[in-house]
């Protein structure tokens, strides 16, 4: 979100800049981080394999024309057309037993008439595969990002452009375990780091400052699953610490520990259907005892084909939320999604959504509830490529700092893959 409340520290008293989710830090590597990288380097594949597998590679891209009617996300709504390009080459190397695969991606958003909110990100990752005997899998992933994010930055009537660059990265491991009688034991462990350098100002009208904290991410899980025909139960078990860099006074984030225990079970049915729950509860706990308290959470999903090409599909869930909120320490984030798509023929595809979103702001005190709904045409011109039309429309209501905001975003796009 990109509302008034998160701005914090910019206007020393005032409400002042703007968080769009927790930075990370990226000076030096942790323990875990190199056990992860160690892990991740132990699943590539032997030379001799490499040499001897299949190399497959795919190729594909998008561009797409925006018109917003809100191009500031924030309620003094400012219509624009935008550009958006991406594109991701991925190319894997080995068989189902052991590989390696490398990726990269990137993002531009360009807009006519507003060029501070212009992005722009490159990502590259690089994750591995390995299957030994006794049914013991390893898997791990490396990963680096840079982005460069225009945002803005409203105070009073004035509203000022502003950029940060931020670098990424982050490794994370796995293992997996057949324990015999369909009984299964994964095993996790990851890291991220990210470094935010200082913002810039439009037309240098203010000095470069740091305006967001360098976090350091780290997160393990255990989760227990044994199968029983067509139902799957599983209990897990999880942790995250998060250390932010004390920054500006009040501090923009706040360092904390997570931890979660939840209970789950899953039924595929032989016509398609899938149903799903999941419940546990949380506990986050603040630096410096601002924040404490244990609160429930679940999931709720289905999936069901209704025949004729109609497929319908929906989740219900609640969580603490800290890798997108505007509060210096988290959410409390509950949604609702129904969607339904719908195959007219083997080259043209209909589907639309709609969404209910209730988030609590625990340090602000706030609470943001979001709707909103989409509808989407796809028409497949040839078998690699395919031509998008989409609506998406959506309202928010900040209720301490009384604002709304409405947004429509319509595009066509134009997607490809070799």
């Amino acid at each position: 979100m990109r509302g008034g409340e998160g701005k914090l520290a910019m206007a020393r008293g005032t409400m002042g800049a703007r968080r769009k989710a927790p930075r990370s830090k990226a000076r030096r590597l942790p323990g875990l981080s190199r056990a992860a990288i160690c892990l991740a380097v132990s699943c590539l594949p032997t030379a001799a394999a490499m040499a001897d597998a299949e190399s497959l590679a795919s190729l594909a891209g998008a561009v797409e024309r925006h018109y917003t009617t809100n191009a500031l996300d924030s309620e003094h709504a400012v219509p624009d057309w935008y550009t958006l390009l991406r594109g991701s080459l991925r190319q894997q190397f080995g068989d189902a037993d052991a590989n390696a695969t490398l990726g990269a991606q990137f993002q531009l958003t360009r807009y006519d008439h507003v060029p501070i909110e212009d992005d722009r990100a490159l990502a590259l990752s690089l994750s591995a595969f390995r299957k030994l005997e006794n049914g013991l899998e390893l898997r791990g992933t490396l990963s680096y990002r840079a982005s460069s994010d225009g945002d803005d930055l409203t105070v009073g009537p004035l509203t000022l452009g502003m950029r940060a660059l931020k670098q990424a990265i982050a490794g994370q491991g796995q293992i997996g375990i057949d324990l015999g009688n369909a009984t299964a034991l994964i095993l996790e462990v990851g890291d991220g780091l990210e470094k935010v350098g200082a913002t810039r100002f439009e037309n240098a009208v203010l000095p470069a400052a740091r305006l967001d904290p360098d976090t350091n991410r780290l997160q393990s899980l255990a989760r227990l699953t044994r199968t029983f025909g067509r139902v799957a139960f599983g209990a897990s078990a999880s942790a995250l610490f998060v250390t932010v860099e004390r920054l500006g006074s009040p501090p923009l984030g706040v360092s904390f520990r997570q931890y979660g225990l939840r209970a789950e079970a899953t039924y595929t049915g032989a016509e398609g259907t899938t149903l799903g729950a999941a419940f546990g509860a949380e506990l986050l706990d603040a630096a410096d005892g601002l924040y404490r308290r244990v609160r429930p959470a679940w999931q709720l999903v289905f999936a069901k084909p209704l025949g004729h090409g109609l497929d319908l599909k929906g989740t219900y869930f609640g969580r603490y939320e800290s890798a997108d909120s505007d509060d210096p320490l988290a959410s409390w984030l509950r949604r609702a999604e129904l969607e339904g798509n719908w195959t007219l023929r083997p080259d043209l595809t209909l589907a639309a959504g709609v969404f209910c979103q209730w988030k609590d702001n625990l340090l602000f005190e706030n609470q943001e509830r979001s709707r909103g709904f989409y509808a989407e045409a796809t028409y497949r011109m040839t078998p690699a490529t395919s031509f998008v039309l989409r609506v998406d429309a959506s309202r928010t209501f900040k209720t301490v700092i009384d604002t709304r905001e409405s947004t429509v975003d319509t595009f066509i796009g134009l997607r490809a893959k070799l």
